[in-house]
């Protein structure tokens, strides 16, 4: 789970208590889309019987982790009030707090396209 101290700390929801309840939500659907890729590709090992089950549970999965992602990203750039060329002065800002969510968006993304191109071959009622 890509979380930082001073990413959850420098969010802003408004007042701290709504602050803390979106962080928990938010890590809450990470931890659960966790689970959901786990047993997605638990569900793909030999022997077990729908295969088609297990893509479909990848496939939420992957949605799940581009909201949360997503989400990330943009409660980091409000953070800095959308300004990007803050990035100029802070490497870490640059590299943490926008690279990591953008590319853990990208990643599931495509794994999302990747599992429904697989679904698509493996089931012909799908398409």
């Amino acid at each position: 789970m890509v979380k930082l101290a001073s990413a959850r700390e420098s969010r802003l929801y408004g007042p701290h208590p709504v602050r803390n309840r979106w962080e928990y939500i938010n890590a809450g659907i990470h931890v659960f889309a966790a689970a959901l890729l786990f047993a997605g590709f638990s569900a793909q090992l030999p022997g077990r019987g729908d295969n088609v089950a297990g893509l479909v549970l990848i496939l939420v999965a992957s949605t799940l982790f581009a909201v949360v992602n997503a989400h990330d990203l943009v409660a980091h750039m409000a953070g800095i009030d959308y300004s990007l060329s803050l990035v100029a002065y802070d490497l870490q800002l640059a590299f943490v707090e926008l690279a990591v969510p953008f590319l853990q968006m990208l990643g599931s993304i495509l794994t999302f396209t990747a599992i429904l191109f697989v679904l698509i071959q493996v089931h012909p009622y799908v398409n």
